[in-house]
């Protein structure tokens, strides 16, 4: 019984770790993106465009892939998504990817120097 009530708390604690992180992620990326439109108005605009193509592109793919689909999707889907959304978008998955390599440079320089594998 003890083993089932550590594992419940084990999962608990792993789903809250997990809740923290992603709540951070979305923090630092906001964060990220107000930077960038307030202090870097030149910069933003440059992203902005390019984020515009990233949505052209997917467009373009969709209308390769699923003509019939391509019309319904694009009015639905990509029309409210504007360029600023996919913006947001691809910042969170640069800070969600350098949060993950940190945290597994951390782990491994840590247990590097504890001595774990």
């Amino acid at each position: 019984m003890a083993a089932i009530l550590k594992s419940f708390f084990v999962l608990i604690a792993v789903i809250a770790a997990l809740a923290i992180y992603v709540l951070i992620e979305v923090v630092v990326t906001m964060v990220a993106y107000m930077y960038l439109a307030l202090n870097h108005v030149q910069t933003f605009g440059h992203l902005v465009a390019f984020s515009r193509d990233v949505l052209n592109l997917f467009a373009n793919q969709l209308e390769h892939w699923a003509p019939d689909l391509a019309t319904q999707a694009y009015t639905t889907l990509l029309g409210e998504l504007g360029p600023k959304s996919i913006l947001l978008l691809l910042i969170g998955l640069i800070v969600s990817a350098l949060g993950r390599l940190a945290t597994w440079s951390a782990r491994r320089w840590f247990y590097g120097r504890v001595g774990y594998p």
